[in-house]
């Protein structure tokens, strides 16, 4: 989401925005960049996981070749995830990008240079913070009271609620209302990023007061 925000503010400052905007519409421009990082971020995932599947049904070829023993090969432990596990997390991690990249784009475009995004971003940063820590909780207790409420807050859910699945049995119609909220709350922050972005991405000088980027929204 981060790097999404530098990318704004880099084209902003190099005037490139200006370019763009007669070709695209804001909304394809804040699509597309949240795409774009999306989709890099799921091919470096995309990496890991085919190296683990292929040194887990390649391991006593591969032991061969670096001249290990069939039997010390077998031995090794490689980590497996559960298909349905490996479904709830790429799911969850699709909307918590989209959902945290477009908040940040529309900071990136807000602001003029990196120093002046700390204002906005401590915001969406600490929401970030709030759900990592609170996986530490959830798996001493996943069961608990803390952890099914985080589920249904979009906010946190990418964090809590993959981890959850793996260490708990989750009732499935809990985890589809937690993707319902995920899904309305990505809707709503979209919306918002947009109308922000629209606006945003040609204003220079300097940064916006909440007054302004209220009139942003409204207009």
């Amino acid at each position: 989401g981060q790097q999404t925000m530098t990318s704004v503010i880099e084209e902003k400052t190099s005037r490139i925005m200006e370019v763009l905007t007669s070709s695209l519409t804001p909304f394809q421009m804040l699509l597309g960049k949240v795409l774009g990082v999306g989709m890099a971020g799921l091919a470096q995932m995309a990496i890991w996981g085919g190296t683990v599947f292929l040194i887990s049904t390649q391991r006593t070829h591969l032991a061969g070749i670096f001249g290990m023993t069939a039997d010390a090969a077998q031995s090794f432990p490689i980590p497996s995830m559960a298909p349905g596990l490996l479904v709830v997390f790429l799911l969850y991690f699709a909307l918590g990008f989209m959902l945290y990249g477009a908040l940040y784009a529309a900071i990136g475009a807000m602001c003029n240079t990196i120093q002046e995004t700390q204002q906005y971003a401590i915001f969406v940063t600490m929401f970030i913070l709030v759900g990592f820590f609170a996986v530490f909780s959830l798996i001493k207790d996943p069961t608990g009271q803390l952890g099914v409420t985080m589920s249904y807050i979009p906010f946190f859910a990418p964090f809590t609620m993959p981890v959850r699945w793996s260490l708990t049995s989750v009732p499935p119609l809990e985890l589809a209302s937690s993707l319902t909220l995920m899904v309305v709350a990505l809707l709503a922050c979209v919306w918002l990023a947009a109308r922000i972005y629209r606006t945003g991405i040609l204003m220079y000088g300097k940064k916006p007061s909440w007054r302004e980027l209220w009139r942003w929204i409204r207009a």
